[in-house]
């Protein structure tokens, strides 16, 4: 029986092969679109759940003048850990520097992080090769990743063998790990024990009880109730904080809430991919119960006569259901090759940088269970509407062909779904207008900072012997001062774009109660120069004036200047919380955005780091640019002969400026693929039933045309009903696109609007693309020759 199903529904869709092939593309390219948003969605949704007890593993949180933020103080700890029998383990998980490998000649430096022996306690990292349990005991011990192992050892187990660490320490390698998952908020390619760190002057200076840049995992014990233990901590911190900061807060926090704390956009990503994964889904599943209902009308006499002949309802459903099912079968075939080969590379192309997406059939059977499921439910849906209405009509109508609710009546059901499938059409090429504009806003906007023409070289380049490395610098910088090209020459710590997310609390030395959170960097002289950043009042730092080191120069912006409150600042005195010393204010910067467009401008402080050639940055203000390749040439010949260990880079500031925004290119690159998609299965749709309505109406077309009505009477006839639709999708899209379109912008601090004529102009488009897809039908049909139409079947 069940090969009689087969049969005649091979039939049944090849004698409909432009509805199956409508279908089936629409189908095809909508699941693989949902399929990857699904995995994206589920691999955010479970961030950093993967590790064994992962419902006792938290994270301690500092929530101070500036906010809740995901670090807290060095020492906190050890004293946690002798403080509170609730706490069965922790680890630190700190940056400080990359360290450089070598092993027989070859170096290698990677993303590293100094940790505790208890690392693998808490967290459930695989190894490749070693013993999680005793891989960081020794100090002198090292982890590293498959790929930092291949670089340096090739194919066998390095356990065992030695690598020098840094030019100078020798550790033995006791582990490799496995693939670190894109979906942990701890990344790493090398692990050191954190006792080296701790040896360094230049770390314990700042591992006190005020400064917060250390990240603390725990892991409680079993039924620890943590509102409980949270609540014990304001009298841990006034015992043990810094009396300048005894009123933060510390909290206990979920390590699966990491990520949104340090990247608060990141739920609203994982927002937007299910809002649009639903909205494909949708969109597919319209189009397929639309045409699927609308053939059906064309079958009426098909189920009549298997009525008459004994079948049942059950048997109809079957046939019907089996359709369905063998177009949504192959277009999961087709779906998955489709995603493994063009759409999962296309979105880690977007998202470069970022959690990545790597097909893992044993972990992602969660997702492909889920895509079983949805195609099953439209299988089911998509089969079974139409196999009952066709059911309840009477045998002998059927028969005769005279079924009353015919498919040249208004459905109302099928004029709503094409309004639905519309609508989101529409919503969603507002959503791809509004990001792209906005981009393009930030890309093209005033920064209050001049990106043109400045080159900008990473000038460390870990050079073997500092003190030779900076003779032989300041002799480059002296030449670049010299060289008439040259307008301006800058080293610095940063630049725009590059600013750290790193502060402190400020206060005028002679007014300690208002306090005023800055963010907080280091410069040398020429930096507004060589930048165009525009002096308010003062000056900019001046090795001349100020590296005596007597005086202690800041430069402010205008935000901070205003948030202390002064109409002037030149000469005004501030200090840090933390620290006695008094800073002299000598300049005020006009504010400039240092960061991305997304953020305001805060209260932002320069303090002088004095003459130094060895920077991370040198920045190179030219004449004209099209100077920058002979400078490049030279500039790169002349640090290539001190003796360093990485290579030669530069960018020009307004590619980096460019670049920050990539993220947002990969937004709306996947948005305007998922809106292009959208649209081209609505009007695959709509061509579809125009198709069908025109088959269906030929004979009353070629009478109309024999009594006199014209080729545009008969077009406005078949498509008319069409076009209203689209007009009313319209009518509710506009504002539905407005308030996302608000909705979305106002997320930016500085963003732009979208006029009016934006909406006006979407909506013509739709009714023109529209009255295109049905008119073509609707004029081939009305040109049809009325004898050939008029004949009888």
């Amino acid at each position: 029986m069940f090969k009689n199903y087969l049969k005649i529904a091979f039939r049944t869709l090849w004698k409909n092969r432009l509805f199956t092939g409508i279908n089936l593309i629409g189908m095809s390219m909508g699941l693989a679109s949902a399929g990857v948003l699904i995995l994206f969605t589920q691999r955010g949704i479970t961030f950093d759940s993967f590790h064994k007890d992962n419902d006792r593993l938290y994270y301690i949180q500092t929530e101070g003048k500036s906010g809740r933020y995901n670090q807290t103080v060095y020492p906190i700890l050890a004293q946690l850990l002798k403080t509170y029998p609730e706490i069965e383990t922790g680890t630190h998980v700190q940056r400080w520097n990359n360290v450089w490998l070598n092993y027989k000649g070859k170096d290698i430096q990677a993303d590293t992080k100094y940790v505790d022996s208890t690392f693998f306690d808490i967290f459930s990292f695989d190894l490749q090769y070693g013993n999680s349990r005793t891989a960081l005991k020794s100090r002198e011990s090292i982890v590293i990743s498959k790929k930092v192992a291949g670089s340096l050892f090739g194919n066998k187990n390095p356990v065992g063998e030695t690598v020098t660490v840094d030019d100078t320490l020798h550790f033995t390698v006791t582990g490799v790990l496995s693939e670190v998952p894109s979906n942990s908020s701890v990344q790493f390619e090398i692990l050191v024990p954190i006792q080296n760190l701790e040896a360094s002057p230049d770390f314990l200076k700042g591992a006190d009880w005020y400064n917060t840049f250390a990240t603390v995992y725990l892991k409680l014990k079993n039924g620890t109730d943590v509102q409980k233990l949270e609540s014990k901590l304001p009298a841990f911190a006034k015992a043990h904080f810094s009396k300048d900061v005894r009123d933060r807060k510390i909290r206990i926090v979920p390590l699966t809430e990491y990520i949104h704390y340090e990247n608060p956009g990141f739920k609203w990503l994982i927002t937007g991919s299910v809002t649009i994964t639903v909205f494909i889904l949708l969109i597919i599943s319209i189009n397929l119960i639309n045409l699927n209902t609308a053939i059906s009308f064309t079958r009426a006499k098909e189920v009549a006569v298997r009525k008459v002949t004994g079948s049942t309802l059950r048997q109809i459903l079957v046939q019907f259901w089996t359709e369905s099912g063998i177009v949504l079968a192959a277009s999961l075939v087709i779906s998955a090759i489709f995603a493994i080969y063009y759409l999962v590379p296309q979105f880690n192309e977007f998202r470069k940088e970022r959690m990545q997406l790597v097909l893992d059939w044993q972990q992602d059977y969660v997702t492909v269970l889920i895509l079983v499921g949805i195609i099953c439910l439209i299988a089911f849906i998509a089969g079974t509407y139409p196999a009952l209405y066709l059911n309840k009509l009477d045998i002998r109508d059927s028969v005769k062909g005279k079924i009353s609710n015919n498919p040249q009546s208004k459905s109302f059901l099928r004029g709503t779904l094409i309004v639905v499938q519309f609508v989101i059409s529409f919503g969603l090429v507002i959503g791809a207008i509004a990001v792209r504009k906005q981009v393009t806003f930030m890309r093209k906007a005033d920064m209050g900072f001049d990106k043109e023409n400045v080159l900008v070289i990473k000038s460390d380049m870990q050079y073997k012997d500092g003190k030779v490395a900076a003779s032989q610098f300041k002799g480059i910088i002296d030449d670049l001062t010299a060289n008439a090209n040259v307008k301006s020459v800058a080293t610095s710590a940063i630049v725009p774009t590059k600013y750290w997310s790193n502060y402190n609390v400020y206060m005028p030395d002679d007014e300690a109660s208002r306090e005023i959170v800055f963010k907080h960097v280091g410069t040398n002289s020429r930096y507004a120069e060589t930048f165009g950043i525009k002096m308010l009042e003062g000056r900019d730092f001046s090795d001349e004036l100020d590296q005596d080191g007597k005086n202690l120069p800041v430069v402010i912006n205008e935000s901070a200047m205003k948030a202390l409150g002064w109409e002037t600042a030149i000469g005004k005195r501030l200090r840090q919380k933390n620290n006695p010393e008094v800073y002299t204010v000598v300049g005020v910067m006009k504010d400039f955005h240092y960061q991305e467009l997304k953020e305001k401008i805060e209260p932002l402080l320069h303090w002088y780091e004095g003459e130094t050639a060895l920077n991370s940055y040198l920045s190179v203000k030219l004449h004209n640019a099209d100077q920058a390749k002979g400078l490049l040439a030279e500039l790169e010949q002349k640090m290539n002969k001190i003796p360093h260990k990485k290579p030669f880079q530069y960018f020009y500031l307004s590619d980096e400026l460019s670049r920050q925004y990539n993220h947002l290119d990969g937004i709306w690159k996947m948005l305007n693929f998922v809106t292009m998609l959208s649209v081209i299965i609505a009007m695959a749709g709509i061509f579809g039933l125009i198709t069908l309505a025109a088959n269906q109406r030929v004979k009353e077309v070629g009478i109309r045309k024999t009594l006199g009505a014209g080729v545009g009477a008969i077009v406005v006839l078949l498509s008319k009903d069409f076009v209203v639709l689209v007009a009313i999708s319209i009518l509710i899209g506009i504002p539905l696109g407005y308030i996302f379109a608000l909705k979305y912008l106002g997320s930016f601090e500085y963003h732009i609007m979208i006029e009016w004529h934006i909406y006006l102009t979407v909506g013509l488009a739709a009714l023109a693309l529209t009255l295109i897809t049905v008119g073509y039908q609707s004029i081939r049909t009305a040109l049809t020759n009325p004898v050939k139409s008029l004949k009888s079947e």
